[in-house]
């Protein structure tokens, strides 16, 4: 039996001194807004932020740990084609600079659901603003579970006390620094998610013997698929379904969406927001198209020896587990490497999670409780101090419902449901308002109810119909014992990550760092 291996003690200093230095920049602007006292400084940054961090915080609104994890594994399963949505995403923020924001910076709104009172009246915003709380709380759990739980399943990583201290942390500096605060953790924190892709890419090249072999390895596995051109709504990639579903996020997340809108408003002027998105689309893409070929040096590494086909002795039952396992694997005898990696899959969650909590608190006061408490909104004092105990509040309803999600499993599948079905009605919803002169109050409103009805009936019978597509072909012939095993084929769905494998023989685990 193979030695017990455990994270080392660098490995774990490298991992608090990365969340040190968050909470050191979130120190550093606790006091935004208290020296002026105005709402402006700790929602908005004072709309004077500079290009760089702006920039640096917008390509992390569409990246987190599950595309650091999720991605790779896709293109393992089913090939390059994912690349096609991060082009679809480009193309979606440009369109979002040219219509949706100039609309929010002319009118000087705080936040998006401003502009639905005026087009479409109150009820509207206040339907349209519960639903987006409601989605954020849910997708903020999701994506502190998704990296927690698959450390755990090749490292000695400690679940719950994870989940507590990166939630704590994060809850901290974006309470105190305000979104000044978040922008520029986002820019050391997605700087170091490039260091760890570099690494991670350099390593697998290196592994699978150069990168000719990675290419004829992809080719005759049949992973280079770029361009299928077939239009079939029911098959899980093609060029065309990824460019629309691309498109779909990146018009929904920069335009309708709080998160992303947010970070632009910060800026003084509209063009500004334009140069902001049209330098932050080609780092996006290079991120997203870097992580599917992430994936497919993966596969190139493990073509004859499938480690989940392996699990026998891998101790792996999922995909999503493969970037953990090559990480641990690949890089247990050099002290530090190990949690300089884990840090930076942890930072796509950090940047994530901090952006959700101040734009909740921002939504909170501003089209919750000032409409209703006039007199608050004139004391910005005392409206501070409230976003700020919102914020704290949204950090540990976080952390509680993702320890919950680790005993009542199917929580995560209602997580995912809710937040990825409401997207594009709320979308339709803006477009109508801006695009057109059509469409008032309650029927609107209805429209927007059936949307949600449809949709939340097509993502049921996705989720519970048990259909699931079958990934390209992998071998096993040069492994030493092989498995046969039954596993979840989807990683993106948060619901096949999955607690650590008490499969016996070698396993991560059971190795020393």
């Amino acid at each position: 039996m193979a030695a017990e291996y455990y994270l080392g003690v660098l490995d774990y200093v490298i991992i608090v001194l990365t969340l040190l230095i968050s909470t050191g920049i979130g120190m550093k602007f606790k006091s935004s807004g208290q020296k002026t006292g105005k709402m402006q400084e700790y929602f908005l940054a004072g709309k004077n932020m500079s290009l760089l961090p702006v920039v640096m915080s917008a390509t992390a609104t569409l990246v987190s740990s599950l595309t650091m994890i999720g991605i790779p594994a896709e293109s393992y399963k089913y090939g390059i084609q994912p690349w096609t949505l991060a082009i679809g995403m480009s193309i979606g923020m440009v369109l979002s600079a040219y219509i949706f924001l100039p609309v929010y910076f002319q009118c000087g709104m705080c936040t998006v659901y401003e502009y639905l009172e005026v087009r479409f009246g109150r009820l509207t915003r206040y339907f349209i603003s519960t639903m987006y709380i409601l989605q954020m709380i849910l997708w903020m759990s999701a994506v502190l579970y998704s990296p927690v739980l698959a450390m755990s399943a090749v490292t000695d990583l400690p679940i719950e006390p994870t989940i507590v201290v990166f939630g704590a942390i994060c809850s901290i500096y974006c309470t105190f620094g305000g979104l000044k605060a978040v922008l520029w953790t986002d820019v050391f924190q997605i700087s170091l998610m490039f260091v760890t892709l570099l690494i991670l890419f350099t390593a697998g090249i290196i592994d699978a013997g150069g990168l000719s072999n990675v290419i004829d390895r992809a080719k005759e596995g049949g992973r280079l698929n770029f361009f299928n051109f077939q239009i079939d709504f029911t098959t899980r990639y093609t060029f065309w379904n990824g460019l629309f579903q691309g498109f779909c996020n990146g018009v929904a997340v920069y335009s309708v969406g709080q998160t992303g809108a947010q970070r632009l408003l910060s800026l003084r002027s509209a063009e500004r927001a334009k140069i902001a998105l049209f330098f932050s689309a080609p780092l996006l893409t290079f991120l997203y198209i870097s992580s599917c070929l992430h994936g497919i040096i993966l596969y190139a590494v493990y073509f004859l020896c499938d480690p989940i086909l392996n699990s026998n002795e891998t101790g792996l039952t999922k995909y999503d587990q493969i970037v953990p396992y090559f990480l641990v694997s690949k890089f247990h005898s050099i002290p530090g490497l190990t949690g300089l990696s884990v840090a930076g899959i942890f930072s796509g969650s950090l940047t994530t999670i901090s952006s959700i909590l101040n734009s909740l608190a921002t939504v909170t006061v501003v089209d919750f409780i000032h409409p209703i408490f006039q007199s608050l909104q004139r004391n910005e004092k005392k409206s501070l101090l409230l976003a700020k105990g919102l914020s704290l509040t949204y950090g540990v309803i976080c952390i509680c419902i993702t320890l919950s999600l680790t005993k009542i499993n199917s929580l995560v599948h209602i997580a995912f449901l809710f937040t990825n079905t409401f997207g594009g009605p709320i979308l339709a919803i803006f477009t109508i308002g801006m695009l057109t002169r059509k469409g008032f109050g309650k029927s609107v409103l209805f429209g927007l109810l059936s949307g949600f009805s449809i949709t939340l009936w097509i993502g049921c019978c996705n989720l519970f119909g048990g259909y699931v597509e079958s990934p390209l072909p992998f071998s096993s012939s040069k492994c030493t014992t092989s498995l046969n095993s039954t596993y979840d084929y989807s990683t993106f769905e948060i619901s096949n990550i999955t607690s650590p494998s008490t499969t016996p023989g070698f396993h991560p685990k059971k190795s020393s760092f």
